[in-house]
This record gives C-alpha cells, structure tokens and sequence, in this order.
C-alpha cells in the first residue's frame, strides 16, 4: 500500500489567474489523467427558487453556446474520456478522466461548459419531468423520509443543515425557468474559488496553460460562505414521530440528537470514533447484536453528520426493520445504546477501529480519482495539503479516555429525536 506522505510533498500548485489554484500529482499511471475541481454555487445559494442551483448543475452537459449536447457527447467518446458534474449544498462539482494526449480537448470541454451553457427550454423540461419522478420515488423511500424528518425537527429555518422538503422540491419544480438558471449562472459561477486537481500521468506546466487560456476571459464571483450563527435546537427531554407511508413491508428508524461542534473542534474526532466503534461498520456493536445476534435487520448503523463549514452537527442511529419487528429493534438499539453511554467503549475496540479507518483511507489514495478527491476535499476544507498526511496521525493518537469522554459530554440518551418512516404495525 502507497504511504499518503510521498504524495502531498510531490503536490504542484499554481494560481494562474486570480480565484483559480490548479494542483497536479504526477504518480507512476502511464498516459492516463484523473481530474475534479469545484466552484461555489451549491444548493445554500439559491433564492427565488430552491431548485434553481440543482438544475443549472444539471443541464451544464446538456449544450454550449458553441456546440450541442450530441456533439459534446460524441468529442468526448471520440477520445474514451468522460467528464460530469454535480451540485451539492455549497460547491458545484465536476470530475472525469481521459488519456494525456486529450487534456487540451477536455479542458476545452470543460470551459465551455462552465462558462457557456445554452439552457435550452427542452432540456429544462427534460429535466425538471425527471426530477419530479426523482422526488416521487423519494416520497417513497422510508430512510429518506426519516432522515428528512429527523433533519427538520433538529434545525430551525435556514440552518445550512436543514433540508429542502421534499414536498417544498416538488412544488418548486411548476416555477423553473430558463431565465432563473442564466441569471443564477450570471450572478454566481466565475472565478474566485475555482480548484481544478489533476493526478496520474501530468504536466503541470502545460495544463496550467491549457486552463488558463480557455479559462482567462471568465468573470469573476463574488460568491463566499457566510458562517451561520444558527443552532440546532436543544431538547428538554426526548420526542418520538411518525411519517406515514403506507403499503410498505419496512419502517425505517432515525434516533439522534445535535452535538453543538463542527468538524474543527478538538472533541470532533473522539466522537466521530465512538459513533463508529457503536454502528460504524459490520463489525461495529451495533451490526454485530441488532443484526448478527437478533436477526432484526438488514442494516442498522451510528454516525454524525453536518460538521462541515463551521456547522454544528449531529449524530443519529439509522436502522430498517419490519413493522412487526420495529419494537424489539428499539429496545435492542436502546439497550446497546445505553451501554454503550454508561460503560464507554473498550481499549481493544478502539485500536481496531482505529486500524480499520486509517486503513480505509490510504485504500482511498491508491487510485488516481481516490487521490484527486482527497486532494481537493482537503483544500476545500481550507486545510494545507499537509493534512492528508496528518489525518492518519490524528486517527492514532486519539485516546480511550477522550473518546469515553466524548461520550458523556456530546450524547444524551435522553433527549434524542426519533423518528419512524413507513407503514407501522398498529399492533404493536
């Protein structure tokens, strides 16, 4: 396995216009490039419709104002290369990969793309009918609804971790236009935080070039990410909920609560550990007795999420069951998590979970794509490229004794959120 450290020193890094950084790894991949990059303009940035900033995402490889979608198609499979994009709540992403010889082409692509979408009326149609299929399928999904609901109830209006509904998605798919996507594009892409990373066989030197010359006429953003000083909201005692869904031969279960940090603060990782150790994996304690032991689901974990950009997070325990199941599962869940509260985690158990996550992520870094995501996730943290080999030192050196502590100081049993998606037996 490739040691993460012999690749960030390697690391080129190169502004050649303002609010563009280009990085490069050269590794020993002959002839072939793994390339992301993103931009501000994810989902927080929209206004007048929340849609919008999803569907200008959508339809930036559907034509330029040089070329159709159909010749964009074809240049790209003429050569093998590929190249998408995709919108999340703060970044607009976008990655591929292609031979050497056809970066030129793809960077090419690529600009005009970004800079130039045609927004053709038929293609927003076309899209917007999918997305509401999309939406429909979602209303559906029993996890999706619980943690939809979970989300709501824990963030109060416009917390960047609080969720778009699914019903305020559909209703916003009737209001769409062409000319909301032109003057979302108009007022938000540019330059200004644009990383492009490319990794495996590269010329810095010549793919600067390439990108600063199809990139140099562009506009520059003055999109940026505001702090929120919002909170999740604190429980008095503990609230139980329900999201109907009927016809369905399982419920999904969500139980958890705020825990008041972000990514950044010094208790982060400890209580990212005790969530993993909990229902991190298939090993985890979790799997290991709802699962193996009792034979009460498929799937059942513990996480946090929503600690990035300086939010304040949470935690939740996830897990699917037949109705007629659902009580013995939160019993068996309530059991293994008051354990879990009152006696801490184990010494043996932390040193593996502790190999199993510094494991996962030099696996992470043995592909070309693997390493460019890193690389770019790590600047978009605003982290030095250092980190990446910081991360699995940080894993090492976490403590029994912080990690039992974190327990105590960021969960209460007591006061969690649970909700329960699906068609429950009344029975019960």
């Amino acid at each position: 396995m490739n040691n993460p450290t012999t690749y960030t020193s390697k690391v080129e890094t190169s502004s050649p216009l303002g609010g563009l950084t280009i990085y490069s790894l050269r590794t020993g991949v002959d002839n072939v490039v793994a390339f992301c990059g993103s931009l501000l303009g994810g989902g927080l940035f929209a206004s007048d419709n929340i849609l919008v900033p999803e569907m200008t995402a959508s339809l930036l490889d559907l034509g330029t104002k040089q070329r159709d979608k159909f010749e964009i198609a074809s240049a790209l499979e003429s050569v093998g290369a590929k190249l998408g994009f995709s919108s999340g709540r703060h970044r607009v992403h976008f990655s591929g990969k292609c031979l050497k010889k056809d970066i030129p082409l793809v960077i090419q692509l690529l600009a005009e793309q970004l800079i130039f979408p045609a927004f053709e009326e038929q293609d927003l149609n076309s899209t917007i009918q999918r997305r509401k299929a999309e939406l429909k399928q979602l209303k559906e999904d029993t996890r999706t609804r619980a943690v939809e609901a979970f989300l709501l109830r824990l963030y109060p209006e416009k917390h960047p971790n609080r969720p778009k509904s699914l019903s305020d998605q559909q209703k916003a798919t009737n209001t769409i236009s062409v000319n909301q996507l032109k003057k979302f594009h108009s007022d938000h892409y540019g330059l200004g935080s644009l990383n492009i990373c490319f990794v495996g066989d590269v010329d810095h030197e010549n793919f600067e070039n390439h990108t600063a010359n199809h990139f140099g006429q562009w506009q520059n953003s003055s999109a940026s990410i505001k702090e929120s000083t919002l909170k999740a909201k604190r429980l008095g005692k503990g609230v139980e909920t329900s999201e109907h869904i009927p016809d369905k031969t399982s419920a999904d279960l969500v139980t958890g609560h705020g825990i008041g940090i972000d990514k950044e603060h010094q208790d982060y990782y400890p209580v990212m550990m005790s969530h993993f150790i909990l229902g991190g994996n298939f090993s985890a304690r979790l799997m290991a007795t709802v699962r193996d032991r009792e034979g009460l689901t498929y799937g059942v974990q513990s996480t946090t999420g929503g600690v990035d950009q300086g939010n304040d997070g949470y935690w939740y325990i996830w897990g699917t069951f037949g109705p007629k199941d659902l009580e013995k599962a939160k019993e068996s869940i309530n059991k293994q998590l008051d354990l879990w509260y009152k006696e801490g985690v184990t010494a043996e158990e932390l040193n593996s979970k502790k190999s199993t996550i510094t494991g996962m992520y030099q696996v992470g870094l043995d592909t070309t794509s693997g390493l460019a995501r890193r690389i770019l996730t790590t600047v978009e943290r605003g982290k030095e490229l250092s980190f990446m080999d910081e991360y699995p030192k940080i894993i090492t050196a976490i403590t029994l004794d912080q990690v039992n502590k974190s327990i105590q100081t960021y969960c209460d049993p007591g006061k969690r959120i649970t909700v329960v998606a699906g068609t429950v037996d009344e029975s019960n």
